[in-house]
């Protein structure tokens, strides 16, 4: 598996689609139903113009604008929005490395911020899903710079496979 942390995607794999037999086609359509989702009517990401670069089994990127909506007091990018992304895209290549359609949840999350971003810089959250064992997945990724590869913030998150809800009147 390619190590995104220290390379970005080739050239040649750069795309909106992905990357075709690698993936079960349940969870492409998933993916597909997820990116309609999240570009029609998840006004969040809407507003944030969220572009995938790369989806593969196991790895997704996704590049953006920063918004001046989520400027803080000292103009630049507020942390905050650096860990929705980061969240939200470690959970989307949790489902690229999967066999079958099973809901998820995050049970740990860990951002470190290593640079701010200015608004209007043009970011890129790449992600790698490094193991699935025991219905417990491992995810790591970086924010970086589109125009210099300077990293803003690394991360890793830890989610739960399979999880269901609690049946209705439980105290768990």
């Amino acid at each position: 598996m390619t190590n995104m942390h220290s390379q970005k995607p080739p050239a040649d794999r750069l795309s909106s689609k992905p990357v075709g037999a690698e993936i079960n086609p349940a969870i492409g359509a998933m993916l597909k139903s997820a990116h309609d989702l999240l570009t029609h009517e998840h006004s969040l990401f809407r507003s944030l113009g969220l572009k995938p670069v790369l989806i593969g089994r196991g790895k997704a990127a996704f590049a953006l604008d920063a918004p001046i909506a989520f400027a803080g007091c000292d103009g630049d990018v507020h942390g905050g929005l650096m860990t929705i992304v980061m969240d939200s895209i470690f959970g989307l290549t949790v489902f690229t490395a999967l066999d079958e359609v099973k809901p998820i949840a995050t049970i740990n999350l860990r951002t470190d911020y290593i640079n701010k971003a200015d608004v209007g810089t043009r970011i890129i959250c790449s992600c790698e899903c490094i193991e699935i064992r025991n219905d417990i997945a491992h995810v790591s990724g970086r924010i970086t710079t589109e125009e210099h590869d300077r990293l803003l913030v690394s991360g890793a998150g830890t989610f739960m496979v399979g999880v269901r809800s609690a049946k209705k009147g439980s105290r768990l």
